[in-house]
C-alpha cells in the first residue's frame, strides 16, 4: 500500500493520533433510518438505516457520500488509502457478518490503482437474529461505530456513530438481495459458483471463465489477501479479459498465493460490463489440501506378511 500524499488523523483510536471530525447520527426520515447530524471532512453526508434481506433477515445499511473531488474505499483500497471498518453492538442472540461492499470503481489515481467510490455508496452489514433474540430485554438497543477514510490529496479518517432501540423498524422497507442483487444503483457481488464461474491455477497461471451475462467487457481486480500478489498491467487498475460467444475468459499470473489460516490462495472481483449496476462476481480459490505423506498413510498387511525389520 502506498503512503497517501498527506494524512490527517481524525480519531483517537485504532493507532491514529490527533482529533478530528466525529459524525453523530440522529433521527432519520423513514422506518429504521438514522441520518447524519453534521458532515465530516471529505464526506458531504452519511446515513444509517436497517433493511430486510433474503429470508426476512436484517442488514445495517450505511450510506456515505463523498464531497466533490473526494473518494472513499472498497475492501481493497488499491495502492493507497484504507477500507472502512464497522463495529456493531447488538442485543444477545444477534451477530454481525462480514460487510458487503458494492461494485467499486477501478481507476488509476495518483499513479496507482484505486478501488473505491467517488459518489454515494451504501455499505451493508448483515445481521443474524438468533432465536434467543425473539423477545428482547426491555430497553434493548443497537449501536454502530464506523471508521471511514476519505481522500483528496490528503486523507481524513472520520468516525460515524449511530444507534437506536431494538428491534429496528423495517416496516415498508423493500428486501435487499445481498448476493448478486442491486442496491441503490450498484451491483452486489454474487459468489462465483452460483453463476457458473470457475478458476484454475496451474504453475502460477490463473484462468477464470464463465458466462458474460450479456456484457461485452470483463475485468478482474484483486482483493487484499495477506501474501497474495497479482501483478497488474502497466498503467492499468485491473486485468482485462476477453468475451466471445457469450462467455468471458481472464488469464493472469499469480505471483504469490495468499497465506495464513483461513486465507484463500486467490481472491478478487470479476467486473462484467462497465456500469455501476452491471454484475460483479466474487471469486475465492481456497488453499490446496496437501496430500498425506507416505508415513501418515496406514499400510494394511496380510496375516502372513511380517512387519518391516522382522527376521
Amino acid at each position: 500500500m502506498r503512503t497517501p500524499v498527506a494524512f490527517v488523523a481524525a480519531v483517537m483510536m485504532g493507532g491514529f493520533l490527533g482529533a478530528g471530525p466525529r459524525v453523530g447520527l440522529g433521527p432519520g426520515d423513514g422506518p429504521g433510518t438514522q441520518s447524519a447530524a453534521a458532515p465530516a471532512a471529505g464526506i458531504a453526508k452519511s446515513s444509517v438505516r436497517w433493511v430486510r434481506t433474503e429470508g426476512d433477515a436484517l442488514a445495517l445499511a450505511m450510506t456515505v457520500e463523498p464531497q466533490p473531488g473526494w473518494h472513499v474505499y472498497w475492501k481493497n483500497p488499491g495502492d493507497s488509502g484504507d477500507c472502512p471498518s464497522f463495529e456493531l453492538t447488538l442485543p444477545a442472540g444477534c451477530s454481525a457478518g462480514a460487510a458487503v461492499f458494492p461494485r467499486p470503481e477501478a481507476a488509476i489515481l495518483d499513479d496507482g490503482a484505486f478501488y473505491g467510490y467517488s459518489r454515494a455508496v451504501t455499505y451493508l452489514v448483515p445481521v443474524r437474529v438468533g432465536p434467543d433474540a425473539g423477545s428482547p430485554a426491555p430497553k434493548a438497543a443497537w449501536s454502530i461505530t464506523a471508521k471511514v477514510m476519505a481522500c483528496k490529496g490528503m486523507c481524513v479518517v472520520s468516525t460515524i456513530t449511530g444507534g437506536g432501540a431494538w428491534p429496528p423498524d423495517t416496516a415498508g422497507v423493500a428486501a435487499v438481495k445481498l448476493a448478486g442483487g442491486t442496491f441503490e444503483g450498484r451491483s452486489l457481488p454474487v459468489p462465483a459458483d452460483a453463476v457458473g464461474v470457475s478458476a484454475r491455477i496451474d504453475a502460477g497461471r490463473v484462468t477464470v471463465e464463465g458466462p458474460a451475462q450479456g456484457r461485452g467487457a470483463v475485468r478482474f481486480i484483486p482483493d487484499a489477501v495477506p501474501g497474495m500478489q497479482v501483478p497488474l498491467p502497466e498503467g492499468k487498475p485491473a486485468i482485462e479479459g476477453t468475451v466471445a460467444d457469450g462467455r468471458f475468459r481472464l488469464e493472469f499470473r499469480l505471483e504469490t498465493p495468499g497465506v495464513g489460516a483461513g486465507q484463500p490462495r486467490l481472491a478478487g472481483l470479476v467486473l462484467l460490463g462497465n456500469e455501476p449496476a452491471d454484475p460483479c462476481v466474487w471469486l475465492a480459490v481456497p488453499q490446496e489440501v496437501p496430500a498425506p505423506s507416505p508415513a501418515s498413510v496406514p499400510v494394511r498387511r496380510g496375516a502372513s506378511e511380517p512387519p518391516p525389520g522382522a527376521k
